[in-house]
């Protein structure tokens, strides 16, 4: 491993480290455009400039795409340093249109933070000799370019090749007139499209999404992940409710990948990233729905509804024994909410009706870069607690709903699913008339509702703590930003109360006590704390830490 001395301090790094990358660890930052990690060092922008001396000869490197080697001198904040890097600033900043204040990059922008720091001249051209080129360029459904502030960089379009494989974005013409535009008859349209505006240092690609929606100043960034599929993307919330002038029920303004080596390194695709859109979505279910009288005692809370749950569950188990209670939970839940539901009904209550899947379960594209077909973020969790269809003669979810058309059970639990999706207007007015009592949890309006007797609002991934195994067996958790909608509650949290209303004395104070409860019951969290999940996860005990993959299409194309 290469020794070597930036700004006078010493580091070791791994062999083939680049300067800029070295620097890193020393927290000393060399400014760059061009250079990512992820990408092919173009060594373009000329920003990352350094002195280095080795073997008693003295020069001036890229820092991009010069590799550490033992015994090398690297000074980066020289006055011959900042100079060359003003110069290379204003070259960048010759045609930069002056837009800075309406510009959604402002406040993250690198052309701004640079200008601060090693620029602060007096533009040398004359504002009408400026060469003006494409504004407000639609390059594809997400995206929007304005091709006067960008720098050519390149990042987008190694972006496009390299990561999505596909040639979506180029740059094209020569010299002061080279212009990033799409390729003759393409158009930015890969599903990972979102990745080009975050690449960007200088707000030429906007997202259609967030463009003029909010300051990034005003907003707050909370790490999480995504629960979009069974991968788990790492990402990070930004989100604002105080200044709501505009599109005021928007509490997420975004969505940003957020680096987990082992999971998605820098990137995530456009399905996770626009999904957060259902947190706030007109149909969200905010308060509890009932077909009941609610007998005089004022609002309908959700501790009214339970009530009326557990005196139907107490009434068929005394009546007619625990196979009169069937529950369709799902691994939509968190590894919290499944752990409870599981030591409610099947450890205490002892109900085997009960399973986590049915047929036709929403499904979505999946590619060998970040897409995962299956839709639910904790299925690996569910089938850890034991979730398995006929596993140990327990019965499928598709078994429970055809015994419940036959009038197999007094009490039926369904939790997320839409069983309009599984079952006509006339099969779902029977099953109405066949069950005794239907109980629903769920986020959104959806065709369970209006058969349920009593619907539970449930808080979304995005309002909560609570951790999701992926399907690798990585277990993760999500923030809570700012509270849930309404009387949108945490499911764990259901759970228990029902079990206290059933006489078990539960007394859970966060998703955290539940998550360090697990490992004493179910051995593949043994070991696993709260705490120590960190913000990157862990793997479950007993499972091996994958090999490393670098998050690229099977086909990527060449740089140039």
């Amino acid at each position: 491993m290469p020794k070597i001395e930036i700004d006078g301090k010493p580091v070791e790094v791994p062999a083939g480290t680049n300067l800029v990358e070295a620097a890193k660890l020393l927290n000393i930052e060399i400014p760059t455009y061009c250079y990512h990690p992820g990408l092919t060092v173009v060594g373009s922008c000329r920003m990352c400039q350094v002195e280095m001396e080795q073997n008693g000869r003295t020069s001036v490197v890229l820092g991009c795409n010069t590799p550490a080697a033992d015994g090398m001198k690297v000074i980066t904040t020289s006055e011959k340093v900042h100079t060359l890097r003003a110069s290379a600033l204003e070259f960048l900043l010759q045609n930069h249109p002056l837009d800075c204040p309406i510009c959604d990059d402002a406040g993250e922008c690198d052309l701004q933070n640079y200008y601060m720091r090693y620029g602060l001249h007096d533009s040398r051209v004359n504002l009408l000799d400026k060469i003006h080129k494409h504004k407000v360029h639609d390059v594809g459904p997400t995206v929007v370019l304005d091709s006067e502030r960008c720098v050519l960089c390149s990042r987008c379009v190694r972006f496009c090749r390299e990561v999505a494989g596909v040639d979506e974005l180029g740059i094209f013409g020569h010299g002061m007139q080279s212009e990033l535009m799409n390729p003759p008859g393409k158009r930015l349209e890969n599903d990972y499209s979102g990745n080009v505006v975050d690449l960007c240092p200088v707000g030429a690609l906007t997202d259609k999404d967030f463009r003029f929606k909010r300051r990034v100043w005003y907003m707050e960034r909370t790490p999480s992940v995504c629960t979009g599929c069974s991968r788990g993307c790492n990402i990070n919330i930004d989100w604002e409710i105080e200044r709501r002038y505009k599109d005021p029920q928007r509490r997420i303004q975004r969505l940003k990948p957020r680096y987990n080596r082992m999971v998605n390194e820098w990137w995530m695709c456009d399905r996770g990233r626009y999904g957060y859109h259902a947190v706030d979505a007109p149909d969200r279910l905010t308060a509890p729905h009932t077909r009941s009288e609610t007998n005089g005692q004022g609002a309908l809370t959700v501790d009214l509804v339970l009530q009326r749950a557990a005196a139907k569950i107490k009434a068929a188990v005394s009546k007619n024994g625990p196979k009169s209670v069937a529950v369709i939970a799902s691994p939509h839940s968190s590894n919290e909410d499944l752990f409870l539901l599981k030591s409610l009904f099947v450890d205490t209550l002892k109900v085997d009706t009960i399973d986590i899947n049915v047929s036709k379960e929403e499904t979505g594209k999946q590619d060998e870069i970040l897409m995962k077909a299956d839709l639910t973020p904790n299925r690996r969790g569910a089938e850890e607690f034991g979730f398995h269809s006929g596993k140990n003669g327990g019965m499928s979810g598709d078994d429970i709903l055809s015994g419940a058309l036959d009038g197999d059970y007094d009490v039926l639990i369904v939790v997320h699913h839409d069983l309009s999706r599984l079952m006509g207007p006339k099969e779902l007015a029977k099953l109405d008339q066949r069950c005794d009592y239907i109980l629903y949890l769920g986020t959104h309006e959806n065709g369970t509702v209006p058969v349920a007797d009593d619907v539970i609002p449930l808080a979304m991934s995005a309002e909560r703590e609570a951790s999701y195994t992926n399907f690798e067996g990585r277990v993760q958790k999500t923030a809570k930003p700012f509270e849930p909608r309404g009387q949108a509650r945490d499911e764990w949290s259901i759970w228990q109360d029902l079990a206290q209303l059933l006489g078990i004395p539960w007394k859970y104070a966060s998703a955290a006590d539940v998550f360090d409860a697990m490992g004493n019951s179910v051995p593949s969290f043994k070991g696993l704390t709260w705490e120590g999940l960190g913000n990157s996860g862990k793997m479950l005990a007993g499972v091996p830490e994958p090999a490393y993959r670098k998050v690229q299409s099977s086909k990527p194309l060449p740089a140039y």
